[in-house]
Order: C-alpha cells, then sequence, then structure tokens
C-alpha cells in the first residue's frame, strides 16, 4: 500500500518489536502463498498493521512457528499467522494492485501495468468474495480521476475519496465493532493521503501531475497547514481507535499511531527545512505520543478515562 504506518522502533521494547515484526513476517508467508512471488513483493507495512490490528480485537488463535527466508537467510525468525493474515493479504494485494494501475494511468510505467496484470489474474479467484468492497474502491478511484482529470486541487474531497476505500479494507466484519473500525479507517485513509501528497508535491509540480496541494504548496505556511490536516485527521481515527478493546497488541499500535506514523512526514519536512538530524526530525512529535496524549484521546472518545483494561 503506502508504506506510512510503521513503527518507531527506538520507542518499542524488545518483545514488542518481536511480536511486531511475527505479524509483518507472517503476512510475508501467507502472501507468498495466496498469490505468488508477486504477492511477496507487495508486501507492506499496512498491511502488517492491519493484521496486528484484527487479531488483537477478535482475539485470533495465532499459530506461531520459524523459518529462514531470502531476507533473513541466516537464522530463523518467528512467523505468526491466523484467519486475519488471510484477510490482511487480499486486502494488501487488491491494494497494491489498484495503487500499481493509478502510476501506470499516471506515468505510464510498463513495470506497474504488468505487475498490476499479474495480481490481477491472482486475484481473480478472491475478487466476488470481496465485490461489494471493490465496487466502493473502484468508484472512488474513479470519483478522483474525475477530479484530477480537471486539475482542480481539492484536497479535503480527495482525501474523503480515498478514506472511503480504506473504511472498507479495516471493515472485517458486520458486527459491533464495525463503525468503529470504518470510522478509523476513513480517518487513517484521509491522513495517509495527506501525507502521500505532500511528500510528492514537488516531484509531482516537476513532472507536471496532479496534486491537491498544488495551488498553496509556495506559501510560507504550507508546511504548517500540512502538518495540520494530517494532525486532525490522525485525531480523529485515534478517537475510533481507543473505542476498541483491545489488549494484546494495543502498545504496539499505539506506538505506529502516535508517532511512528510521522516519522516519514518528519524526514521529508527535515529535509525542506535544511535539517540534517533526521533522528531529531523523527522525534519531533513524541509529545504526540505522550502519555497525556493518549489519555485525552481516550477522554475524547467516550468521555472517560482509558478503557483497555475492560473484558471483552
Amino acid at each position: 500500500m503506502f508504506g506510512y504506518t510503521t513503527v518507531n522502533k527506538p520507542e518499542m521494547k524488545f518483545k514488542e518489536y518481536d511480536l511486531y515484526h511475527s505479524y509483518y513476517c507472517g503476512l510475508c508467508t501467507v502472501l507468498k502463498k495466496r498469490f505468488g512471488l508477486t504477492g511477496e513483493f507487495t508486501l507492506s507495512y499496512d498491511g502488517a498493521f492491519l493484521c496486528a490490528l484484527l487479531s488483537d480485537l477478535y482475539d485470533e488463535k495465532d499459530v506461531v512457528s520459524a523459518r529462514r527466508c531470502g531476507m533473513h537467510p541466516i537464522g530463523k525468525h518467528a512467523i505468526r499467522t491466523n484467519s486475519v493474515t488471510d484477510y490482511a493479504a487480499d486486502m494488501n494485494v487488491l491494494m497494491a494492485m489498484y495503487k500499481c494501475r493509478d502510476d501506470w494511468h499516471d506515468d505510464k510505467k510498463l513495470a506497474r501495468k504488468i505487475i498490476a496484470d499479474i495480481l490481477g489474474r491472482k486475484t481473480s479467484s478472491i475478487r466476488k468474495e470481496y465485490e461489494s468492497k471493490i465496487a466502493v474502491i473502484l468508484q472512488s478511484m474513479k470519483d478522483m480521476d474525475e477530479i484530477e482529470s480537471t486539475g482542480n486541487p481539492e484536497p479535503e474531497k480527495m482525501a474523503e475519496l480515498f478514506g472511503k476505500s480504506m473504511a472498507e479494507v479495516y471493515a472485517y466484519r458486520h458486527d459491533e465493532w464495525e463503525k468503529y473500525l470504518r470510522t478509523f479507517g476513513d480517518h487513517l485513509g484521509r491522513a495517509i493521503y495527506y501525507m502521500d501528497a505532500y511528500e510528492d508535491i514537488f516531484l509531482d509540480i516537476k513532472k507536471g501531475r496532479y496534486n491537491p496541494y498544488s495551488d498553496i504548496y509556495t506559501r510560507p505556511d504550507f508546511e504548517g497547514i500540512a502538518r495540520q490536516m494530517v494532525t486532525e485527521e490522525l485525531q480523529e481515527a485515534c478517537i475510533a481507535f481507543e473505542k476498541l478493546p483491545l489488549i494484546e497488541n494495543v502498545s504496539i499500535l499505539r506506538n505506529i499511531l502516535y508517532s511512528g506514523i510521522w516519522t516519514r512526514f518528519n524526514i521529508v519536512a527535515s529535509k525542506r527545512s535544511g535539517v540534517q538530524n533526521t533522528d531529531e526530525a523523527a522525534k519531533a512529535d513524541d509529545s504526540f505520543f505522550s502519555e497525556e496524549a493518549i489519555k485525552k484521546t481516550d477522554k475524547d472518545s467516550d468521555g472517560t478515562e482509558d478503557r483497555q483494561g475492560d473484558e471483552r
């Protein structure tokens, strides 16, 4: 997908990182098993985050094993899979396929078209299962293409449309948690769209591609505007997130949402401002990961303090 929902590793305990990495490697294993080497190529942090979130929420029984692979040939590493891993792999591949198609549409990158065609064949057997989700995603993409064709810079509308797609990805089941997962996915998707547009703005302008920030990127307050738009969407996403009864993986997921997701944004921002120390840039929003920030989000979510100790 996009690779923004990554961990802030220095802020994690070793056992937390090992647990997260086992979900990541488990997703990689399932991608290869279900979709071959091309499917494995689509492995993303976004898919691992989805897997860790849904595995915790639905208390899935994990199957833990160990193996070597091309990326880790020396020692065996833990692999954690369950029924959610299959779903995360399906969503990972579908979203990667549509992104490759979009890249081909925008830039005529032949390699992206080839990958999209291969993934199209690989996913033919699962598309019926996700027919309603795919319909929403394709309609959103069509609406985004129409806005792009006009050249009108409409960041809020474009983010809203991408948020609809991500809401479908996170809506795993039709149950009591669906509305929170949809809200979470919606606002997380909007934040990711803003981040991606911010990161690509100068390259898009150089290549004559559409970017929703094309009318404001030269303003002296652009950096602040872009950061505020991301922050507001992430705050809404976190309010929905804190309503989910998460236990086992909650510290990992909070690390990503309150800290890790800012890493790429802050590195890009630091380069543009001339800051060379990217470690400092990556920590620029550590205050967003503070205990006070988490408690505030918990309280905003339902008017009460932290609910993570509640029974499911």
